[in-house]
């Protein structure tokens, strides 16, 4: 086998699993029934002997069947027996080619490899390869089938491309530079890629994108995608009222809360990765894309632990060390709450203005009480965005709260504010980032302006003294202290939502 390939173990194993035990998800009796097996031939590595199998591909996996009829000469009557083995198809190479009246079918895994054959191609055998392409890898050049367009985007390590098929049909292609034989990074990124793959291939939604075929030459990996020509997700909002945006809220979470369901993270949940399906200029028909950083929270081992964007990845993924438990879905709860918040800063009618942090500490939200905001909106993000992930709402608890409920075509919000509602960020640590950042002088001149204050009051009642302290400082000034003054009196996290409570 070609040592070269990207997915490719050194490790020699055996090409079936027959540890039927270890499927501990699967319903056997709908495996059997579900789908149509397939007749092919293969010939033994011992005996040479040549022999037919039923196959059958479900779920990702392919299964061979053991045949109980000995009239194994007509395929008529062959019948399935009890399942052989299995193989998941996962770094599985196909490739397919004519041998004088016969169609040979090889499958290579690992050091593995299994040859299939049959003469007689009907529209079965015709189906069964369109399924090993859908699940597997093949060794073939793209630009043999596809025609490659413009770039329409691009990463560190891969391209994207608008590309099309003999029927003029429109795909997103991806093409990702394999690094080269002993770099340091070729294995991480090879597993890495690996994971992407797999994932996409194993979710089934509308709303994300499908995986149709995966192919591998010398110089890249490419994967042939859904394209979606409608934009990224800010350059709709403008056009957006209320109730649309309510519904593109909802539309972000019931996509994630399907991936969460197979226990899968997105862990790069950002506005770049939400696409606009059509260029309907008040569609809000979405789709989530790039599943890169994408892992199933029940694995033991991940290939990348602290991984996402900064401003949008949670707290855990960020501070994740080496040996502590793994964080689960609930991260993703975090960064649809960011990007929520922000993107409402595209709406001529907005109700939040910016990113809610300025910078990557995460924290927890306020909101300023002089922009008129539906209530239940502000719920739900704090409880989206809390920092005990824990404390977070899952996203089936998220779908189920008032926002949701309630009808802004008929209520509207008349006259909000377009500035931004941030008005600070409530972290111990942050905070102390904060008040290190502050020029010096800066803060002894706002310090001065306090004890000027505060010696106009000492002849003054207790209402006079609390007028006098607010007209010398600005909103910004008086936030501030409040925030020294929280940090150094309070604990957390009690003391601070009651506190948030009282401020919203």
């Amino acid at each position: 086998m070609n040592n070269s390939l990207y997915f490719v173990s050194s490790e020699r194993q055996s090409f079936w699993n027959k540890n039927l035990k270890s499927l501990v998800n699967y319903d056997f009796h709908k495996l059997s029934e579900d789908q149509q097996t397939i007749v092919l031939f293969k010939q033994g590595q011992l005996l040479k002997r040549t022999t037919p199998r039923r196959y059958k591909i479900y779920h990702q996996h392919l299964f061979y069947f053991q045949v109980v009829s000995v009239l194994y000469f007509i395929s008529d009557l062959l019948k399935n027996g009890e399942i052989g083995g299995f193989l998941i198809l996962k770094n599985v190479y196909c490739s397919f080619r004519n041998k004088e009246n016969l169609l040979i079918i090889t499958l290579s895994h690992d050091q593995s490899q299994l040859q299939l054959f049959t003469s007689n191609r009907t529209e079965e055998v015709d189906n069964f390869m369109n399924e090993l392409k859908l699940n597997c890898i093949q060794e073939q050049t793209l630009t043999n089938f596809y025609k490659i367009n413009e770039k329409i985007g691009e990463g560190i390590t891969s391209e994207v491309f608008l590309g099309s098929n003999q029927d003029n049909q429109k795909f997103a292609i991806k093409k990702v530079a394999k690094a080269q034989l002993g770099h340091k990074m070729r294995d991480k990124q090879a597993k890495s890629l690996a994971e992407e793959i797999f994932i996409m291939r194993s979710l089934d939604y509308s709303n994300i994108p499908k995986l149709y075929e995966v192919f591998e030459n010398e110089d890249y990996i490419g994967l042939v995608m859904t394209h979606y020509e409608g934009g990224q997700l800010q350059e709709k909002l403008q056009n957006l009222n209320l109730s649309q945006k309510q519904q593109l809220v909802k539309n972000l979470l019931e996509t994630m809360n399907y991936v969460h369901s197979q226990s899968i993270m997105h862990r790069d949940l950002k506005p770049q990765n939400i696409m606009y399906k059509n260029k309907d200029p008040t569609s809000v028909d979405i789709a989530i894309i790039d599943f890169g950083f994408a892992t199933n929270q029940k694995y033991q081992e991940h290939v990348l632990y602290n991984c996402g964007t900064p401003g949008y990845a949670a707290p855990e993924v960020q501070e994740y060390k080496e040996k502590q438990k793994m964080y689960a879905t609930q991260c993703d709860v975090y960064s649809l709450g960011i990007i929520i918040y922000e993107m409402q800063s595209y709406l001529q009618s907005s109700f939040f203005g910016v990113h809610p942090f300025r910078n990557s500490n995460p924290g927890s939200l306020t909101f300023n009480e002089k922009v008129k905001v539906p209530q239940s909106l502000k719920n739900l993000l704090i409880q989206m965005t809390r920092i005990q992930p824990k404390q977070r709402f899952t996203l089936k608890e998220c779908l189920d709260q008032d926002f949701f409920r309630e009808n802004f075509d008929s209520q509207g919000l008349d006259g909000l504010s377009k500035y931004s509602l941030v008005d600070s960020i409530y972290q111990k640590s942050f905070i102390i980032q904060r008040k290190n950042s502050i020029e010096h002088s800066i803060k002894q001149e706002k310090m001065s302006k306090l004890e000027s204050a505060k010696n106009k009051t000492i002849n003054s009642t207790a209402a006079e003294s609390k007028n006098i302290l607010l007209k010398s400082q600005n909103q910004y000034d008086q936030q501030f202290q409040d925030d020294l003054q929280f940090n150094e009196y309070h604990n957390y996290p009690n003391d601070f939502n009651n506190l948030l409570q009282k401020r919203i």
